[in-house]
């Protein structure tokens, strides 16, 4: 009798999901400089009482902002449009002999042109017209935020009104003009109407006239097929793109005396709009179509449109193993890529992603879940963008690999292999590493993030596991799993390079170009081995028991692959496994619901003592050891060596200042790391050691950090008490 189990595969449960609206740190509302005068929290309300000098009235402020001139009558302004109505051009320097440049270098002293000057503005008067502008009588809101300067090449000031229209809908603006949201990226083919929220009178209006097996579409409970660039977004993304739209329409009337476009009122109106999906570290849009909306806390699209957004990322220097069938070669992945990209058949996926099959067949080593090692082929290789930064980590072994922030890293977690975000990778951790022909666990020894060198970062894609062996540290290939969406014309019209960073990489993470179709010829080769069946043959399952290769079964499932280059790889897809609710399941995490720490150990560890295939008393050692020991060192260290800063002006000083106030504006100065922070895991960890049977090295280093606090910050001091609090 054959097994009714047959084999059985694990898997672990990901996040519900995550959906929240993109912010920089401190978040503004307008991208106009206000310098100190705007306080730690930048401020227009403070730097509209800023006075420089006593007995002179406020508001009077200086700032650095871009010199240009109206081509037409000459006047020099920060505007970007003259007073004549004729908009600006920049005007570029020399920082050093004050000579004007057209190019980018001064032939004389060699060195970059700038386009700055310092003006002393009213910013009071600025606030107050723009308010007058906008129609308001009085202040709309109590709350407006800029930035304390502008850090592109143009130093282009960006108009006030959109500040303020911004803060009255509650929205920030990111480093380009942009409003963005970030929703974790989930795959989908088919969807019933009733599911995204949306009638089918509604679905034929936007191009779905009938199911997948042909019958017209009447019904919300019928199985439709999802277009390539269609997408739903998640409830949370839908209030915030309504705000979006609100401000977008009384930008068009208030500044540019143009009649509204969305005229939204709810999410529903949302449904048919377009949108631009940006993933980080690129430099093109997808463009994309709202349909629905989910209630998952998930941004649900087509797997081709999450694979036109893909980045793989290695820094050049990255040393790989590969064997071209005879021997066994090391080389940076720069120079595998250079001598092996085939010039004769390149691709570009219209994302700055340059791509190509290797010249010839090589192999490189892999490994699987259980930490095996195996031979894969590299089926492509593929150049992409620098990011700003990477981060570089070392192990104590001395193995050095530097990566960009959304790598795909291996780490142990118990006795199989998972992966992590290169940023979520710390200290300790223990990797996968090659030491001769056998795996071995290495520990991460130093993590730093430091500037990219170059402008391009370089990857492979190899078979079945998709991880690879760099440097001897075995890695995956970095799959974006959290990308943004934007309005479109929020991206036409409040777009520009002339606010993006100057410094390299600074045009990173922006729409500098559109996509508007997708091929799926162009896209990730991971998206080509998606199946289009109903269901699997016999055959598929008879070759499962004699574990044939699954280059011999191959032919039997009809993949994406198989289709490229005809209509038929946009259309006509089927599922085997269906499903009641595309948005079925927790949609929050119980991690996310619980909000002190002590409850979230409490729930894991009460969920632990239920499961009879879990010690607990492992689980609270294993707590301790990877985070609450890791979290009681690092912050004592951090509070001894830690710097002070002012309240007001956010000035950071290595030592408390003498005088006891800020020299600068004489703001009060507070430490950056509290007594509170260095203990806050103290107490629990007790509580632990108490209550579990974890091992006496444990014990005793809690005890000795224990005791390391009490000697910093001294006995906790016993309350005096009297007889009325018993009463």
């Amino acid at each position: 009798m054959r097994s009714k189990g047959g084999t059985r595969i694990g898997g672990r449960m990901g996040r519900p999901g995550k959906s929240k609206p993109r912010k920089m740190n401190p978040p503004p509302h307008s991208l106009f400089p206000l310098g100190e005068a705007g306080g730690s929290r930048r401020s227009f309300q403070e730097a509209a009482n800023h006075a420089p000098e006593p007995n002179r009235d406020g508001g009077i402020i200086q700032i650095e902002v871009g010199k240009r001139r109206c081509p037409d009558c000459g006047a020099e302004t920060f505007r970007n449009r003259c007073e004549c109505g004729t908009h600006t051009v920049p005007v570029f320097a020399c920082p050093r002999c004050r000579r004007e440049i057209s190019g980018p270098e001064c032939p004389h002293c060699r060195v970059s042109t700038t386009c700055s000057q310092v003006v002393s503005l009213n910013v009071k008067q600025e606030y107050a017209l723009a308010t007058e502008r906008l129609g308001r009588r009085e202040q709309p809101v109590s709350l407006v935020k800029g930035v304390k300067g502008l850090i592109s090449r143009e130093r282009a000031v960006e108009e006030i009104e959109k500040g303020i229209l911004r803060a009255e809908h509650e929205l920030f603006v990111f480093k380009d003009g942009t409003v963005r949201f970030d929703m974790i990226d989930l795959p989908l083919t088919h969807f019933r109407p009733a599911e995204i929220g949306v009638t089918p009178d509604r679905l034929v209006e936007l191009g779905y006239p009938a199911d997948i097996n042909g019958t017209p579409l009447t019904r919300p409970d019928q199985v439709v097929e999802l277009k390539p660039q269609d997408i739903l977004v998640s409830e949370s993304c839908a209030d915030y793109l309504v705000r979006i739209a609100e401000f977008m329409d009384e930008l068009l009337e208030r500044c540019y005396q143009l009649p509204p476009f969305y005229r939204v009122a709810s999410r529903d109106d949302l449904i048919g709009h377009l949108v631009i999906g940006l993933a980080p570290h690129t430099s093109a849009g997808v463009l994309a179509r709202i349909i629905g909306v989910s209630r998952a806390n998930v941004g649900y699209a087509h797997p081709f449109f999450h694979a036109a957004k893909r980045r793989n990322c290695f820094h050049g220097d990255t040393r790989i193993e590969v064997y071209d069938g005879r021997t066994w070669m090391t080389m940076p992945i720069r120079q595998f890529v250079a001598e092996n990209f085939d010039l004769s058949r390149p691709g570009i996926d219209r994302l700055g992603t340059y791509y190509s099959d290797p010249q010839q067949t090589y192999l490189t080593r892999s490994i699987d879940r259980e930490g095996k090692p195996h031979l894969r082929k590299i089926t492509s290789v593929s150049i992409h963008r620098a990011p700003d930064h990477i981060i570089r980590f070392e192990t104590r072994q001395g193995r050095v690999l530097a990566v960009t922030p959304d790598h795909a890293m291996l780490v142990w977690d118990l006795c199989y292999l998972r992966k992590i975000r290169a940023v979520e990778l710390k200290e300790g951790d223990a990797v996968p590493v090659m030491a001769g022909t056998t795996v071995i666990t290495d520990h991460i020894l130093h993590r730093d993030i430091v500037p990219c060198p170059d402008d391009r970062v370089y990857c492979l894609t190899v078979t079945d596991e998709h991880t690879v062996c760099a440097e001897g540290i075995f890695t995956g290939q970095c799959d974006g799993d959290e990308d943004c969406i934007m309005l479109l014309l929020d991206g036409l019209i409040n777009f520009s390079r002339a606010f993006l960073p100057e410094s390299r990489g600074g045009t990173m993470d922006a729409p500098l170009v559109l996509t508007t179709t997708i091929d799926p010829a162009e896209i990730d080769k991971e998206s080509h081995n998606l199946d289009l069946v109903s269901g699997y043959p016999l055959e598929l399952y008879q070759a499962a028991l004699n574990y044939a290769h699954p280059r011999e079964v191959g032919t039997l499932i009809d993949r994406v692959e198989n289709r490229l280059g005809t209509p038929a790889a946009l259309e006509g897809f089927l599922f085997t496994h269906d499903t009641t609710d595309i948005s079925a399941g927790p949609l929050e995490s119980t991690y996310t619901q619980l909000k002190s720490m002590f409850e979230k150990l409490e729930a894991e560890l009460r969920l632990a003592e239920m499961i009879r295939a879990v010690d607990q008393d492992d689980v609270a050692e294993r707590v301790l050891t990877t985070h609450f020991i890791r979290d009681l060192m690092g912050n004592l260290s951090a509070f001894s060596k830690q710097k002070f800063r002012c309240t007001k002006c956010n000035t950071s000083y290595r030592r408390m200042v003498l005088a006891g106030k800020c020299i600068r504006c004489g703001g009060n100065i507070i430490p950056t790391v509290h007594e509170g922070s260095v203990k806050k895991y103290l107490e629990v960890s007790r509580l632990i050691c108490e209550k579990y049977r974890v091992s006496e090295y444990t014990r005793q280093r809690v005890m000795v950090l224990d005791q390391a606090i009490e000697s910093t910050f001294g006995q906790e001091k016993s309350q005096q008490m009297g007889l009325a609090d018993f009463m």
